[in-house]
């Protein structure tokens, strides 16, 4: 795989000869509003002595077109043929030539390697700013250079990483100047600037994604750096110092967003395909098969000179994350990865991904065949028993993370302890957590019948975590109380998250020592049920919310809606096997289609 990647990106990079020359020169002429640069930025070098100059300028327009950034609210889309100044390419190709000529790291790498990884003024479709290739040196590398070029690399993600903090669900691939400028940023903004930072310094570097992933919603992108034997040598933002590290979820495809424009020349044969969004624009490399992840070879019946897709579900609907145009795919991900156990991301997941064979026309996927399972094992079709039905009884819209299951664990050892003394000095123990608690919002009964007028959650060493505290009387109904915690605790305003009445905010002190929180009732009461949850992500099934479960029959079919009468919710009736999907109508973003299997939904 590593020698089929460098000979296409040596076909794409070919040496500027004629050909090369043209097509710069005619994209630089034929350009509506901004002709006048991009031909002033081609004049500057060509009869230069420099040969090389030339070539790389002749790359960089070659390969501009739908080269663009997003902008505003609305994400439009700037295209940088229509905005560059010559000035700025000029400035930003001579320092690309200056670490050429002086950056120790650069000796062993090949001419076409330097045009993709070094050369580029821009990493994805971050918007446009020049100066960060002179910027991102100053700020990174401390002038601590490493004659190994991995440590040094580690070096400078470390650094990136102290000035950079995650952040959740927001626009990605914001500016140069505003990341540093917020201090967060999306993993696609993450690795767009340390992949900004590795450039700078002279190391070759590239912008990595997982368009979609194959057992939860979302993707993700990451960094590689690339050896002059176009090996990769790949970590993640927030690694500490780790490297060759890949996350654990299940990888059906890992794309390079690369300058050079591949597929509508690859493709040239078959003018009329439509391509979806991932793949119009002809800026990314399949590089599955460079990394350590479970891929197999799949072929689908396809229409020649026809687009056929892999796609996966999502619940905005099923995303292309594969394409064809004879149906033969190749480094298709099973689920799996060398040293990772099955199952290591989520309780109950099936074994393969899940993929549907479908068609993009008119930019909507159709289906061309049954969903597939693809595994370690093969290729296996998901199909149903149409005459058969089954009860399904549902706990959950979304797999259970290990995650998850870890934040539950820390309240293991955890005391309820009710007292008529404000200082606790008559504490008695009236219910203790002896197992992992579930997930979610949850009833116990006490063990005492005894009135108390205090109640506190304490937990007397580790990490101090929970949700949500509430008590109720034996009719099921809220006692009111005033929150009282310990000193440490009620400093802290953020303690209120506790008693919210929203699963997804809680409080969490790491390594605190006899910490607790409470209730303060007025009087003496009895408490015969303590509500309670640990850290969560509000994905089980509660009785507020209402649903739809759906199967798929080369499209999703209502089997109705319902709401649940506590913790779960039945539907009689469900076609034995089919791939089913439960929605949440009221809240929440996170779904994922699964199966039923002796009593358990396994999850695709």
């Amino acid at each position: 795989m590593k020698q089929t990647l460098l000979i296409l990106i040596f076909f794409f990079l070919s040496s500027c000869t004629s050909s090369f020359d043209k097509a710069a020169w005619r994209i630089a002429e034929q350009s509506v509003t901004n002709s006048k640069e991009l031909i002033l930025f081609l004049e500057h070098y060509k009869g230069q002595a420099d040969e090389e100059k030339y070539k790389a300028a002749c790359f960089l327009i070659e390969n501009m077109p739908n080269k663009y950034s997003l902008s505003g609210n609305e994400r439009k889309r700037i295209y940088d043929i229509d905005i560059v100044k010559s000035d700025s390419l000029i400035l930003s190709l001579e320092y690309s030539f200056r670490l050429k000529k002086e950056s120790p790291y650069l000796k062993d790498y090949t001419f076409e390697q330097f045009c993709e990884y070094i050369l580029p003024y821009r990493v994805a479709n971050e918007p446009l700013q020049y100066y960060w290739k002179w910027d991102c040196v100053k700020r990174f590398t401390n002038g601590d250079n490493s004659d190994d070029i991995v440590k040094a690399a580690q070096k400078i993600n470390a650094q990136v990483k102290i000035e950079l903090a995650p952040e959740f669900y927001k626009d990605s691939l914001k500016s140069y100047a505003e990341l540093l400028q917020t201090g967060y940023g999306k993993c696609d903004d993450r690795s767009a600037l340390v992949v900004m930072a590795l450039r700078s310094a002279g190391i070759p570097a590239a912008f990595e994604m997982i368009p979609y992933w194959g057992s939860s919603n979302n993707g993700h992108s990451f960094i590689s750096m690339i050896l002059p034997n176009d090996s990769v040598v790949t970590f993640q933002n927030d690694d500490e110092n780790g490297v060759n590290t890949l996350p654990i979820r299940k990888i059906p495809k890992i794309y390079r967003k690369v300058y050079t424009i591949t597929s509508k020349r690859l493709h040239s044969n078959y003018p009329a395909i439509e391509y979806s969004d991932l793949f119009a624009n002809g800026d990314i490399l399949d590089v599955t098969g460079v990394h350590r992840i479970g891929s197999l070879h799949v072929t689908v019946n396809a229409e020649k000179g026809k687009s056929v897709y892999l796609s996966v579900f999502s619940p905005g609907g099923w995303t292309p994350i594969a394409f064809s145009v004879d149906g033969n795919f190749q480094s298709v991900g099973t689920g799996t990865r060398k040293g990772i156990k099955d199952s290591e991301e989520a309780l109950d997941l099936g074994n393969g991904i899940l993929y549907l064979p479908s068609d993009f026309s008119n930019g909507e996927i159709t289906p061309i065949s049954k969903p597939i399972i693809v595994s370690k094992d093969g290729v296996h079709y998901l199909s149903f028993d149409t005459l058969h039905k089954e009860t399904v009884t549902l706990t959950r819209k979304y797999p259970l993370n290990k995650r998850i299951v870890g934040f539950a664990r820390t309240m293991v050892g955890g005391l309820f302890e009710g007292a008529n003394r404000s200082d606790f000095s008559d504490a008695e123990n009236i219910y203790e957590i002896t197992k992992v608690p579930e997930s979610r919002m949850q009833m116990v009964n006490t063990s005492s019948c005894k009135k108390y007028r205090y109640v506190r959650y304490r937990k007397p060493k580790g990490v101090f975590s929970i949700a949500e505290f509430s008590l109720f009387d034996s009719a099921g109904m809220p006692l009111q109380f005033q929150p009282i915690a310990c000193e440490a605790i009620l400093a802290d305003s953020t303690m209120n998250a506790v008693f919210d009445n929203a699963p997804l905010t809680y409080y969490q002190v790491n390594g605190g020592f006899d910490l607790w929180i409470g209730a303060d009732l007025g009087k003496q009461t009895a408490i015969p049920v303590i509500g309670f949850a640990p850290r969560n992500d509000d994905n089980s099934v509660v009785s507020t919310d209402s649903y739809e479960l759906f199967y798929w029959n080369d499209k999703w079919i209502s089997l109705g809606k319902k709401m649940p009468i506590r913790d779960n919710i039945v539907y009689e009736n469900v076609p034995k096997g089919a791939l089913l999907w439960l929605r949440d109508l009221t809240k929440g973003r996170e779904e994922r289609p699964f199966t039923y299997d002796n009593g358990r939904q396994i999850w695709w």
